[in-house]
């Protein structure tokens, strides 16, 4: 019983196959038959539906591939042109700054010429007064106030004055500060000149 339903089983399923290939290979032999009297070769036909899938997506990947390579040989060029629009931007900020620090460093010199120049005209000025009043006061008073001063203080007060002051006040201080203050006195420039300028006589 069971050998005849294997039996039977199989040869169902033979039927089934054969009704389903027979037809098949009768389309086939028929395309052939068609595609021979058209003047085309049925076997390259086939050769060409299998492989054209295959040629056409090689193909586009290699043209996928070069305009790849186009774009990136592209942006490698804009890169190289942004990089150097950089260092040129760079270089002039540098020139910039360093033209900067040299205006800056001007500016400072300016700054501290004329301020020296004030102090010296500040201080020109002050030995000015210095010298009118002491010149214009009585020379006992005079003398009175560099005995108060010290050494160093009078001789530069009365290195101001011109000779003439300097001995009338000199006679009028205290013997001892006035022998201490003797050493530090200087030539009157005015004095100095007057004579430079004076008429020899023969």
């Amino acid at each position: 019983m069971d050998e005849t339903k294997r039996t039977g089983f199989g040869l169902k399923l033979l039927k089934v196959s054969l009704a389903i290939l027979v037809p098949v290979v009768f389309l086939v032999l028929l395309a052939a038959l068609f595609l021979k009297l058209s003047g085309l070769d049925p076997v390259e036909e086939a050769k060409n539906l299998v492989f054209q899938d295959k040629t056409s997506s090689q193909n586009q990947q290699a043209a996928s591939g070069s305009s790849q390579i186009a774009q990136l040989k592209q942006e490698n060029t804009d890169q190289k042109t942004q990089v150097k629009q950089l260092q040129s931007d760079n270089n002039k900020l540098k020139d910039q700054v360093a033209e900067l620090k040299n205006q800056l460093k001007q500016a400072q010199n300016d700054a501290n010429e004329k301020n020296s120049q004030a102090k010296s005209q500040t201080k020109a000025a002050r030995q000015a007064v210095y010298a009118q009043t002491y010149k214009s006061m009585d020379s006992a008073k005079a003398g009175a106030i560099f005995d108060k001063l010290s050494v160093k203080q009078a001789a530069e007060y009365i290195n101001l004055l011109d000779d003439k002051t300097k001995a009338a006040i000199l006679e009028n201080m205290d013997v001892e500060k006035a022998a201490a203050l003797t050493p530090l006195l200087k030539a009157h420039a005015t004095s100095t000149e007057s004579s430079s300028t004076a008429p020899t006589t023969p």
